[in-house]
């Protein structure tokens, strides 16, 4: 077997110019980075660094784990049921779309928790897998933990400070990494978390659905309330929940420990719960927040648990973003109940209020399937928040499809030029 060599001229590549130095054609892209590329030659190696690009304002679309899933079986036909062919032509249209504006460098579709926690279940998840991570190119957004901290640490720096909390719904605070630089040929992606566990991930949907259910029939479809009680119901009981979470983590930690024999290895699943969870660390941020102003003093003990009592009493992460349209989700579910709907929602729902939760501030449009359109467009309009309008779904896919094709539309002459210059005529 011949010995593999290494060639760096293998890394520049395509399209080449005349080199400004010895004249040949091999005058080729190098890097591209943030909103600057550098071109080399491959046969003198004359080198210009950091020649600038037009800055990039992509748009940020999410596509939820259903369409995903849809998507995956355009490559994996074995997977395709007979329902699936009357949408086979929407979802290639859409494919065709995505790829093309993602080339283009005018959207990104990231990646998130949801659709790793929901491929992880699947028996496909390899496939579902390689098609998320090829629709966001390595682009995933933080864990709802992180946007959770980001939000409430907002309205606690705000109450340390004696001031109303400012959201930015900013996707570069979201995402991992910017989603406005222009992109390299290449992404590196990685296996399977391993302390991701899908039977964990059964277990906790399992136990959310049950808990749905049973408010669904013993509760919400049996007490006459208004749409603002159940909001302000949910709204309010976050923090109660935090604490509970809290107490449970410090619980079986100790029971983990107690547990514990020397000489015998413990599990992920152990090792997990002796570590601090969210819930604690995001208990230790705020607990960090009041004693440390961001003038740089330090306030006493007793300055700062005067502020942390002040701040629990007034309820204020009931004003935390995901907070606010997650109730609003449950809220609507409730009344769904109290009208008469003999099913609860499926044990999906739960991961699509979250995500929505989470995600939509931060996103111009996400793709959901149609039952959860149809829960935010159930919020009372007074309450419904501006950004419902930028959810879509298969009943108004007409409309995302159009919304794509204005994206295409508003590229520039200056961009055009660009794409050319760094990826070649094929990407226009």
């Amino acid at each position: 077997m011949a010995d593999a060599k290494f060639d760096p001229r293998n890394f520049i590549s395509p399209p080449f110019r005349a080199c400004p130095k010895c004249g040949k054609e091999s005058f080729g892209i190098l890097t591209i980075s943030g909103n600057s590329y550098s071109r080399r030659c491959r046969d003198c190696w004359h080198m210009v660094n950091r020649l600038p690009l037009p800055k990039l304002n992509k748009k940020v679309i999410y596509l939820d784990q259903y369409v995903v899933s849809n998507l995956m079986k355009l490559d994996n036909p074995v997977y395709q049921r007979d329902g699936f062919t009357k949408e086979k032509t929407f979802y290639q249209e859409l494919r065709d779309l995505l790829m093309e504006l993602r080339r283009m460098q005018l959207i990104v579709c990231p990646d998130s928790a949801s659709h790793v926690s929901e491929s992880r279940i699947s028996p496909f998840n390899a496939e579902l897998k390689k098609t998320y991570e090829n629709l966001s190119s390595g682009i995933t957004f933080q864990s709802f933990e992180s946007i959770s901290s980001l939000q409430i640490g907002e309205l606690a720096r705000a109450w340390s400070d004696g001031r109303e909390p400012v959201f930015r719904f900013n996707a570069r605070d979201v995402l991992h990494k910017d989603p406005n630089e222009w992109s390299e040929r290449y992404y590196i992606t990685f296996q399977d978390n391993p302390f991701i566990v899908p039977n964990e991930i059964k277990t906790a949907r399992a136990y959310m659905h049950t808990h749905i259910a049973r408010l669904f029939r013993d509760v919400w479809s049996k007490e006459a309330r208004t749409f603002q009680y159940w909001n302000d119901l949910e709204r309010k009981g976050y923090q109660g929940h935090l604490g509970a979470a809290v107490v449970k983590s410090r619980r079986e930690r100790m029971e983990s420990m107690l547990a514990y024999q020397p000489g015998v290895e413990p599990s992920l699943e152990e090792l997990g719960k002796v570590l601090p969870s969210a819930a604690e660390a995001l208990l230790a941020g705020l607990e960090h927040i009041m004693r440390f102003p961001r003038d740089g003093s330090m306030r006493t003990p007793d300055e700062t648990a005067k502020l942390e009592r002040s701040f629990g009493e007034a309820n204020r992460i009931a004003e935390a973003p995901f907070v606010k349209l997650q109730s609003l989700m449950y809220a609507a579910i409730a009344m769904r109940a109290a009208a008469g709907q003999k099913e609860p929602p499926n044990e999906g729902m739960t991961t699509d209020i979250e995500t929505i939760a989470y995600l939509l501030p931060y996103c111009d449009a996400m793709l959901m399937d149609n039952d959860c359109r149809a829960l935010l467009r159930n919020i009372p309009t007074a309450l419904r928040p501006a950004e419902v309008e930028r959810v879509y779904s298969l009943n108004s896919r007409t409309e995302f499809l159009d919304y794509l094709r204005s994206i295409r539309a508003s590229i520039t002459p200056e961009h055009l030029d660009a794409l050319r210059e760094v990826y070649g005529e094929e990407y226009i």
